[in-house]
């Protein structure tokens, strides 16, 4: 007998407690008066986790990150980050909470160096600039060893690691990101996401919205199936690319992932 998948349609998400770092509460949002995006989206990342966020087009997936950071006003429901109500905070000062955000195009600036991009990241900061250029750098030691090069010049892979090279000069706790492998080739897809399992893995958690479901659901922890502004599934990474309901209605067979 075929064993019932083990992914869950969303249900109630939890009420706090210490592994909790960022959740949302029924989130309802729009870019425009009277028309929501979300409709009520609950979805939760634990400390040190790397959350995925994958569903069809026009699913709510940009919408939900820009919402809890604070760049798309929030209609009704919550964005806690430790417990604490941040919905509605400005995107600057949610910085200073902990919370950083790479978003999916222009995401560098082009004619600045690889080290001005990151001193841009310091900007708030400029006193903690050498302490977290070499953390950062660490972390990705291609930055340090190009840093006179021009954003301009460099591939689109390249780009996202400076982006998100930017966004951790401020030692964020919470790591957004915006579809990621946006219009990248197949290398420099697994570029990107290299980096970002090499981010997560410094103890970042992450919250990454992608359209490449495949890759996405292999480096996930947990992921989410959004549909129409609301969490629909949810389940581990391995658990929804091998869910033949979830494959059917939101993935198509070129998300199926071999084991």
């Amino acid at each position: 007998m075929t064993p019932e998948p083990s992914t869950t349609e969303a249900g109630p998400r939890p009420t706090g407690g210490a592994q909790v770092q960022l959740r949302t509460v029924d989130l309802v949002s729009g870019y425009i008066p009277e028309v929501n995006i979300l409709n009520g989206c609950s979805v939760y990342v634990d400390k040190g986790e790397l959350v995925g966020i994958i569903g069809p087009n026009g699913a709510g997936k940009s919408t939900l990150i820009k919402t809890m950071f604070g760049l798309v006003p929030v209609r009704s429901g919550q964005v806690l980050l430790r417990d604490r109500d941040v919905t509605g905070r400005p995107a600057h000062k949610l910085v200073g909470d902990g919370l950083g955000y790479v978003p999916q195009n222009n995401n560098v600036f082009p004619s600045l160096s690889i080290e001005e991009n990151l001193q841009m990241g310091m900007y708030l900061r400029p006193k903690e600039y050498a302490t977290r250029f070499a953390a950062v750098t660490e972390l990705f030691p291609i930055l340090a060893d190009r840093k006179a090069q021009k954003a301009g010049s460099l591939s689109g892979g390249e780009r996202q690691v400076v982006a998100m090279g930017r966004a951790l000069m401020t030692d964020p706790e919470v790591l957004f990101l915006d579809e990621p492998s946006a219009g990248l080739s197949p290398i420099m897809q697994d570029v990107v996401f290299e980096a970002v399992a090499t981010i997560n893995s410094a103890g970042v958690s992450i919250l990454m919205v992608e359209q490449n479901a495949r890759q996405c659901l292999d480096i996930s922890d947990r992921a989410y199936v959004l549909d129409q502004g609301k969490d629909a599934y949810t389940g581990t990474g391995e658990e929804l690319a091998t869910d033949p309901k979830v494959i059917e209605l939101y993935l198509g067979t070129l998300a199926r992932i071999d084991h």
